[in-house]
C-alpha cells in the first residue's frame, strides 16, 4: 500500500498591522512559547504564538512545528487600536494581561483558558499617548501612562481580588516624572525584585533617561521607539535592565544601565523606519532576548544573546500551520 502523501505546511505573511506590538514568553509548551499581539489595520487585535519546543518535539495537530510561528487569531473587534502590550501573569494562574490604546483611551484585556479573551475595566490613567504594563517578582501589576501632556504616571494594582484590580497612583516624586518632553515610555520589572517598583525608561527626540527602582538615573539614547527587558549582561554592576532604543539608523541602541562600556548597536534587517518594537527575555537560554521589530512594513524576529554573543539571528516573520492528516483545510488567519 502506498504511503499517504505528506502535507506541507501552509505559509503566509502575518496580517497587515499598525501601531505598537506586544511580545511575551508564555507558560505553554515544553519551554514556554512566545505570544505576539498585533493591532489590525482596521479593526481589533491579532494574536500569534511561536513554538519554542525542542526541534524533535511533535507539533500539536494544526499548530506550527518547533521554531515556527502560528497563524493569527483575531479578537477584540469593534475598535481600531493604536498600541498593545502583553505580559504573562502569575495570576489566574497563568493568564495573559493585555494593555491596549485606542486614540488617547486605554483598555485592559485578559486571556484565560476558561473564557479566552475578555474585556476588563481599564486602569484609571486618563488620556494617554502611550500605555505600558509589567508585573514585578512579587506579583504586583503595574501600568505606566505617558499622558497627552507628555508627563508620565505610574499606577500599582492591588491583585488580592484578581482578576478585579484596584489601582493606586505610585508615581515617584522625581523630576523626570514631572517633565513633558518625553514621547515614549517602557517599564522593566527586575528579576530579583529589587526596589518597590519597576524601572522606568523615558525617551524623546533629543535624549532619554532610565529611572531605576532605587531612584538612580542613567542616560539613554534619544529615540522614538523603545522597549526594555530584565536581563543580566555580565559582571553584576548593572541592575539587570536591558534597554533597546531606535532613533534613525539601521540599528537598535542597546544598553544596560550601570554596565561599563559603550552603548551597543544591534543591526536591523530590512529597510525603512522602525514603527514598532517589542522584546522578551527567554527563560531557557540565560542572556537571550527575543525581539519582534516592524521595519518598513515587514515584521522581523530577532534573537540577541548579549554583548559577548554571536551575531544576532534575524528572520522575516511568517506564519505556518502543519495540518493533521484527518483535518479539514483551515485558513491560516482566523477573523
Amino acid at each position: 500500500m502506498a504511503a499517504p502523501p505528506s502535507l506541507s505546511p501552509r505559509v503566509a505573511s502575518p496580517p497587515v498591522s499598525r501601531g505598537g506590538i506586544g511580545l511575551a514568553q508564555g507558560r505553554y509548551g515544553v519551554r514556554g512559547n512566545l505570544e505576539l499581539v498585533l493591532c489590525d489595520e482596521d479593526d481589533g487585535l491579532w494574536v500569534l504564538w511561536f513554538n519554542s519546543d525542542p526541534q524533535d518535539t511533535a507539533p500539536a495537530p494544526g499548530g506550527p512545528p518547533p521554531g515556527e510561528w502560528s497563524g493569527a487569531l483575531r479578537f477584540a473587534t469593534g475598535r481600531r487600536y493604536d498600541d498593545v502590550g502583553v505580559l504573562q501573569s502569575r495570576h489566574g494562574p497563568h493568564h495573559l494581561e493585555l494593555t491596549a490604546r485606542c486614540g488617547d483611551s486605554s483598555h485592559r484585556l485578559r486571556w484565560s483558558p476558561e473564557a479566552a479573551f475578555t474585556t476588563e475595566p481599564p486602569p484609571p490613567g486618563g488620556p494617554a499617548r502611550a500605555v505600558t504594563a509589567t508585573e514585578t517578582a512579587n506579583g504586583t501589576l503595574w501600568t505606566g501612562f505617558l499622558g497627552t501632556d507628555g508627563e508620565p504616571r505610574l499606577l500599582r494594582a492591588d491583585t488580592s481580588a484578581y482578576p478585579h484590580l484596584t489601582w493606586s497612583d505610585a508615581t515617584p516624586a522625581h523630576h523626570l516624572l514631572t517633565d513633558s518632553r518625553w514621547t515614549a515610555m517602557a517599564l522593566v520589572a527586575l528579576r530579583d525584585g529589587a526596589g518597590a517598583r519597576p524601572g522606568v525608561v523615558l525617551t524623546g527626540d533629543r535624549e532619554g533617561r532610565y529611572l531605576s527602582p532605587t531612584g538612580d538615573t542613567h542616560p539613554v539614547p534619544a529615540g522614538t521607539v523603545t522597549t526594555a527587558v530584565a536581563q543580566d549582561d555580565g559582571d553584576g554592576d548593572g541592575d539587570g535592565a536591558r534597554i533597546y532604543v531606535w532613533s534613525e539608523g539601521p540599528w537598535l541602541d542597546v544598553l544596560t544601565p550601570g554596565h561599563p562600556g559603550p552603548t551597543r548597536r544591534l543591526a536591523l534587517p530590512g529597510s525603512g523606519d522602525v514603527t514598532a518594537l517589542a522584546a522578551t527575555p527567554i527563560s531557557y537560554e540565560p542572556g537571550r532576548t527575543d525581539l519582534v521589530v516592524r521595519r518598513g512594513g515587514q515584521l522581523w524576529h530577532l534573537r540577541d544573546t548579549g554583548p559577548d554573543g554571536a551575531t544576532p539571528a534575524a528572520t522575516a516573520l511568517m506564519s505556518r500551520l502543519t495540518p493533521a492528516p484527518d483535518d479539514e483545510p483551515r485558513p491560516v488567519h482566523r477573523g
